[in-house]
């Protein structure tokens, strides 16, 4: 009867150091210095990079926080590279939305820089575009356009924006031009 009791007590009071477990625990997974190969048939798409990741149970949806990703076209150059606060990475469906302070650094059909800002950006790999509705600012070789979102595929070779108030850049121009 004592080895019973003393077994009742053990179960209701936790070894020295460990608290109890809630039932509403949070099970969700983190993962620091997050670093993810987005590939299709074998082939790099982009590197997704975040600080911090969380991944909550029975989801394919990470929320991530610092992010970095760099796009690769098919002979593994990078035409892109973006950077912002948050964002989030569905693996079922291959977006990644990218949120805060988001900045997307790629290159015109000449070479030269183009730096896109929103606070908001899509990217599809499977469906091979990049877009945003929000207010976005594209800058390059000094000229400015402000527009209410655009459309892009991940080369950034065929650009259309929304609405665009521009200083000096070709908008909706096809081949590079936006």
């Amino acid at each position: 009867m004592l080895a019973l009791t003393v077994a009742a007590a053990a179960c209701e009071t936790p070894p020295a150091g460990i608290g109890p477990v809630a039932a509403d625990a949070d099970a969700t997974q983190r993962t620091y210095g997050m670093n993810l190969k987005l590939t299709e048939t074998g082939i790099l798409k982009a590197d997704l990079y975040g600080d911090t990741a969380f991944t909550k149970p029975n989801t394919e949806v990470t929320e991530l926080k610092g992010v970095k990703l760099t796009f690769y076209d098919s002979q593994g150059k990078k035409p892109g590279k973006l950077t912002s606060r948050t964002g989030e990475y569905d693996a079922r469906t291959g977006i990644m939305i990218a949120r805060g302070n988001v900045v997307l650094v790629t290159h015109n059909d000449k070479g030269e820089q183009r730096i896109i800002k929103s606070e908001e950006l899509h990217y599809d790999q499977r469906g091979d575009r990049v877009w945003s509705d929000r207010e976005t600012i594209i800058d390059e070789a000094g000229r400015h356009a402000v527009t209410d979102g655009f459309t892009s595929d991940t080369r950034f070779t065929n650009m259309r924006g929304k609405n665009a108030k521009s200083t000096g850049i070709r908008v909706n121009a096809g081949e590079g031009g936006l």
